[in-house]
């Protein structure tokens, strides 16, 4: 009975979450961001071969069993992105200066001790939050993009041997999409503008298991299905000038659209050595098949032979990518300073998967390193507190070859320039034990 009330309490925070969150990532794996955790995170977010605090419903839902009581972790994050484009003229273009908040709340109960236990979880893996102005040179390949998502699991995990663990987790993946670029007219009049607002929700799967070796090592695995999205919504150009005047669109019109778009496969390993009392040492690899972005695909099943005219001559409804599969590699520590006060470093390293040839400003990715650093506080013996400061360095890009895209009725733009931005990532968690 205590644990269903428990239960109750975490679905209600864990709806409380849910209602209220916004998401952001700026590079980092292109568009995944990676904030689900103040203690995962200042270990470098390696925590696969942990995984024994409830945002193990995120890392590896596998480790849930080794929590042998009723746990709830709700965190939050603050992400602060700064990025500039520098031209071959030497005029440099700022990102607009923003902040995102991407809250978090985990519940984990056992339902039979040392056997079953369940999980939730709320939080945002994927986003985007880039503004490069309405006046600057991007500003026909973008102006502003945003994707708020919202991630939510179900998992389940059942301990097969006292050293032994498996897991399943049904993810659902809420998101929303709100971009828009200038439209040329031209010397006619001031630009155009060219909207997309669209949604879309869809469900995924993981599978995960822990290998407890010894007291003094733990191995964890797991694979995350692709999440295949088909967003749906409607485009609207307005403020459409003179030089249009043959499309006979006059100066604005609206249709639906839908797009279809994958979030990866992944498969992470994790290792986890605790050499004495008072040392955690994490190492975890991922690959991500980011070869499964191809193309952006837009279908249009309302568009007139005038619409369809005009928006194929802005360079049509299929834009290549060609994305490749990439690898993430991250390693942290934790030491126990004393009982209920403990520190940790970490660092992690994500390559890109956008190449040079089809790069976009949209979402302007390169490579990136971090370094994290924090502590956890034991403030009763039932509460804990996490802080975590995570640096994310992106490696400068130097954008010279773009595939150039058309503008109608003529005209071209490029992304070419030299690319450089940074991340700072504030983390905190509360833990209650029940």
């Amino acid at each position: 009975m205590v644990s269903f009330r428990i239960l109750i309490v975490a679905i209600c925070a864990f709806l409380l979450c849910f209602s209220s969150q916004k998401a952001f990532a700026s590079g980092s794996g292109a568009y995944r961001v990676e904030t689900p955790d103040a203690a995962a995170m200042g270990m470098g977010s390696a925590f696969v071969g942990e995984a024994d605090t409830p945002a193990a419903v995120y890392y590896n839902p596998a480790g849930i069993n080794q929590m042998t009581r009723p746990e709830v972790t709700v965190g939050d994050a603050i992400i602060a992105p700064r990025a500039q484009m520098t031209q071959s003229n030497g005029n440099v273009v700022h990102e607009q200066n923003n902040e995102f908040n991407v809250p978090n709340v985990y519940a984990v109960t056992p339902i039979i001790p040392n056997k079953l236990s369940i999980g939730i979880g709320t939080g945002s893996n994927w986003g985007l939050g880039t503004n490069w102005g309405y006046n600057g040179p991007l500003s026909y390949a973008t102006t502003q993009a945003n994707i708020t998502d919202i991630n939510s699991s179900l998992v389940a995990s059942y301990q097969l041997t006292n050293q032994w663990s498996l897991a399943v987790s049904a993810d659902n993946d809420s998101t929303k999409a709100d971009e828009s670029k200038n439209l040329p007219n031209l010397g006619y009049s001031a630009d155009g503008n060219i909207q997309v607002k669209g949604s879309d929700n869809a469900w995924g799967y993981r599978i995960a298991t822990m290998f407890k070796i010894n007291d003094q090592n733990q191995v964890g695995l797991m694979y995350r299905s692709r999440i295949n999205q088909t967003y749906s919504g409607e485009m609207t150009f307005s403020g459409i000038g003179p030089a249009y005047a043959a499309y006979g669109l006059g100066n604005s019109f609206m249709t639906s659209f839908q797009e279809k778009d994958v979030l990866p496969q992944s498969v992470v390993a994790g290792y986890s050595f605790k050499p004495t009392s008072k040392w955690t040492i994490n190492a975890d690899l991922e690959w991500m098949d980011w070869s499964s972005t191809k193309y952006q695909i837009l279908s249009l099943p309302n568009a007139n032979a005038s619409e369809l005219a005009f928006i194929n001559a802005g360079g049509g409804t299929v834009t290549p990518e060609n994305w490749h599969s990439a690898l993430s590699e991250s390693i942290g520590t934790q030491y126990d300073l004393t009982d209920s006060f403990r520190v940790r470093v970490g660092y992690y390293h994500h390559r890109t998967p956008i190449s040079s040839v089809n790069f976009n400003p949209v979402l302007p990715d390169s490579s990136s390193n971090a370094f994290t650093t924090g502590f956890g506080y034991d403030i009763t013996k039932r509460l804990t507190i996490d802080v975590t400061y995570s640096g994310l360095i992106y490696q400068t890009r130097d954008i010279i070859n773009s595939l150039l895209s058309t503008i109608p009725p003529t005209g071209t733009y490029s992304a070419n320039g030299k690319y450089s931005q940074y991340i700072n990532i504030g983390l905190v968690s509360l833990t209650y034990k029940f």
